[in-house]
Order: structure tokens, then sequence, then C-alpha cells
């Protein structure tokens, strides 16, 4: 019997080929119904990971120039985008923070800060677990969080004052909040996360809106953190309670940690600065531009400056080491940046051949039903997604069809897209829905039903939180109104 993924395989190719051999419908041309059979292609390709999924990214371009779509040098150019060179730069910079366990360091400072008492032990690894996911990827964080996360719940469960059940409340609290506060973390920074570079990179390739650094976190950072308050809340004080006594064995296994790593390196302290120039650059550079005499800063060439001077800037001069060789990049996770580049060819695709404002129009004759019904309706399904399929992925599949519909209903794009963006990064139900999830479960200190329940919970609350902030941030940085679609994005979608 064939497996899923080989069925999918077998259906994405056959579908396409069906929908060949059929006129386009009314109100849509032959080669936007071309661009839309491929992309069913792809995304049953990518929700049955019937093959990698960047390597199904790279299908437009084999596809679209045999088509008359566009030729190589055209279809290629957005495989490299600003966006990518924004994302590319970001992991660059994450390698280096890992190479020199400034991450180990700012994790133990962030846990010695906040206490020992066992809540405060969930909220501390939350913390920096989220702020590292800002920049670094949330599968790094998680896989250098567990170890220590899980030496903390072990010590607990064998010494810690208090009932049996208090006691493995606390492990559970403790992984689930480690995996949910790297996700969430990932939000409130464009370098956090790559669906939050893919929403950058669709508004800049087809509308030529430009998406700052510091407008990105003016929206994310009140989101992030309120959902961290939440989530952190409901894991420790609702779901798994663990109120007991304050363990001091909690405080040793931070100061080994400390004791272990010293003072603060050479290499950690050239490392931090240039996190700090790049980082500083990308909040302020609105401030920085009219010092640099009418040159304009671009948060992916900020991306690369930064990314450059770990090449160049030595970590020990004597010995000819470098604060990253070339070498190091082996770990960039390079089919990310395929699959980024992959979903904004056939985003631009399906807005250049009228696919995305023919689906609009379908999804228009829903006009009567509330808008902020429809916004939640949509998040709701962003999330449900995320749970089976990559989150770029799913963004990346249902981005356009997002912005036709708002365009359809004559509302701002972002007052569906932005929620959907950060609606990507909310799946917490299974462990197959992300990575942090995922190395999280096999710690052993949770099952698949406590996972789910305590992950639908919390989905059920990040659909109203991120429907709700999304509008009331977005009126704010991005003048979000209900009812009224801005000038530029209606010309464009003409």
């Amino acid at each position: 019997m064939p497996s899923f993924s080989q069925t999918g395989l077998i259906a994405g190719v056959l579908l396409f080929l069906i929908l060949m051999q059929m006129p386009p419908p009314n109100g849509l041309g032959w080669q936007g119904w071309v661009v839309f059979s491929i992309s069913l292609w792809m995304a049953i390709w990518w929700i049955t990971e019937a093959a990698p999924l960047a390597v199904t990214a790279l299908l437009p371009l084999i596809l679209f120039p045999l088509f008359g779509l566009g030729d190589i040098k055209s279809i290629g150019g957005s495989y490299a985008s600003n966006a990518v060179f924004l994302a590319l730069g970001g992991f660059v910079i994450g390698l280096a923070i890992q190479r020199w366990n400034l991450h180990i360091r700012i994790a133990m400072r962030t846990v010695e800060l906040v206490g020992t008492e066992p809540r405060r032990v969930v909220g501390g690894f939350m913390i920096a677990s989220a702020f590292l996911s800002m920049w670094i990827t949330n599968t790094a964080t998680t896989v250098m969080m567990l170890p220590i996360a899980y030496s903390v719940a072990v010590l607990i469960d064998k010494e810690g004052a208090g009932e049996e059940t208090t006691k493995q409340n606390f492990g559970v609290a403790l992984m689930l909040g480690l995996a949910y506060s790297a996700s969430i973390g990932g939000m409130m920074t464009l370098v956090g996360t790559s669906t939050n570079v893919m929403f950058k990179g669709y508004f800049e390739e087809n509308f030529g809106f430009e998406i700052n650094f510091i407008d990105w976190m003016l929206v994310g950072m009140p989101i992030g953190v309120l959902l961290l308050i939440i989530v952190w809340w409901m894991l420790s004080f609702i779901i798994f309670p663990c109120k007991m006594i304050e363990h001091e064995g909690i405080r040793r296994v931070v100061n080994k940690r400390l004791e272990d790593l010293g003072g603060l390196s050479i290499p950690e302290k050239r490392t931090l600065f240039v996190f700090m120039v790049t980082a500083t650059l990308w909040i302020g550079k609105g401030l920085f531009e009219p010092y640099f005499g009418g040159l304009q800063l671009n948060d992916a060439s900020i991306a690369i400056f930064g990314a450059t001077l770990l090449f160049v800037i030595p970590a020990d001069r004597s010995k000819g080491i470098y604060l990253l060789n070339w070498d190091d990049t082996k770990d960039v996770p390079w089919g990310i940046l395929l699959l980024l580049g992959g979903g904004l060819t056939l985003a631009a695709a399906m807005n250049d051949f009228g696919v995305a404002n023919w689906i609009g129009s379908k999804i228009s004759q829903f006009r009567n039903v509330p808008t902020l019904l429809l916004v939640l309706i949509t998040v709701a399904m962003i999330i449900m997604l995320s749970e089976l399929m990559s989150n770029v992925a799913t963004l990346t599949a249902f981005l356009p069809v997002i912005v036709a519909m708002a365009i359809g209903f004559g509302e701002h794009p972002f007052l569906f897209a932005l929620p959907a963006a950060f609606a990507a990064s909310c799946a917490f139900m299974l462990p197959i829905a992300t990575p942090p999830n995922a190395i999280v479960f096999g710690s052993g200190f949770l099952s698949i039903p406590q996972m789910a329940r305590t992950g639908a919970v919390l989905n059920i609350i990040a659909i109203f939180v991120l429907t709700i902030m999304c509008f009331v941030m977005g009126v704010a940085v991005f003048e979000i109104e209900l009812g009224v679609l801005p000038e530029f994005f209606e010309m464009k979608s003409r």
C-alpha cells in the first residue's frame, strides 16, 4: 500500500495533468490557469511532503519557462530577493552566537535573574527561549535549551519537595513552555522565523510596500509578550499547576553552567558587538540614514553587513581564527532559503497572471459575512494547517489568496494577512507541527494527549489574541481601517 507521501507524489502530478486538459474558467486566462494548476501541484507536494520542501520550491524554475511564464533570469530573481538575503544574514549571525555559546550565557543569566521558585523557573526559561528565538532559529534555541531544562526537570522530579503530581506538572510545564516560547519569540522580529521574512518579501515583491524592522517589532513585540504571559500563566497556574517549595538544586544547575562558561571571552564580546551593531542598524536605520550622506539602509544589506563582519573579525588573531569560518555555513538552513524563493516566485506569478484576483472575486460573494469573523476563520485555518504541514509552506500557499480575499472585500490586506503570518507560528498541538514541539516531546516528560489538549486550548486563545491585537496594533503602526482599501493596493490589484 503506497504511503501518504507516495500518494501525494502521484496525486500532485496527476491533478496537474488533468487540469491542463480542461479549459480555463471564466475570468481566468490560460497562463493564469497554468499558474493555478502548478500552485495546486506544489500545495499537494508540500502538504504530503512528497518531496523535500525545498525541492518542491524549485518547480517554478522548471515549469514556468516551459509554459512561457517567464525566463530563468526573471523567475530566478525571487530566489535572490531582499527577503532571502535578510534571512541568510540572520541565519549566519545566529550561527556565530551559537558557536561561541553566547546564547547559553544569555539563557542562564535570565533564569538566574528570575529566581528558582518553580513557576519562575518556567517563566525564566520561556523568556530566555523567546529572546533567543528573536535572533536565531527556534530549532537551535530549543536544542540548546533542552539539556539544561531537562536537568532541572529531573532534579525536581527526584529531589523536589511536594506531591508527585505537582513535580510531574513542573516537568510538563517546563518542556511545553520551552517549545511554545521558542515559536512565540520568532514572531517578534523579521528575522525570528521564515514566515515573517516570507510576509515581508511578498509585499515588497508584489506591491513595493516595504515593511521596516522596527515597524514589525512594534506589532510583534506586544503580541509576543502578551502570548508569553498567557501561555506561562495557563501552563504553570491552570493546566499544570506547579507551586512548590523553592529548590536550591535549580540554582546549582544554573551556577554550574555559568561556571563552566567562565568569564565573557573575547570571541563572545566581539560576536556580541556585531550582533548589537546589526540589531541597532535594523531598529534605528531611520534615525541613521540622514547621517550617511543620502545613502539608504536596507534590512537585507544590514543583515549581510553583519554576517560579513563575522568572517573578517578575528576570534584569535595569533591563531588566525575568525568569529566564523566558511565551513560553519554548512549549518545554514539553505533549504529554507530555497523554500522562501520558490514561495515568493509562486506568489508573484499568482498576482501577475490574475490568479489571486480571480480567487478573490470568487470569495467576495461572502461580502455579507462580518469582516472580523472572516479574519478569525482565516487565522484558525492557518493555525490548523500549520499543525500538519510546514508553516512556511502554509503561508506561501495561502498568502496570495488571503490578500486577494481582503482586496475583494475592500479591506486593507494587512487586516487578514498580518494575523495569518503570526498564526503560522502558533501550532501548539502536535509534535509534528514544529521542530520545537518535536524536540521537547522527545524528552519523555510529556505525552501526545497532554500536548494536544494543552495546544488546543492555547490555539483557541491565540486565534482571538492575534485577531484583536493585529487589528489594534495594525491601526497604530500600519494605519489599518475597517472597510477601507488603501488606493495603493487597489491600484496594484487591477
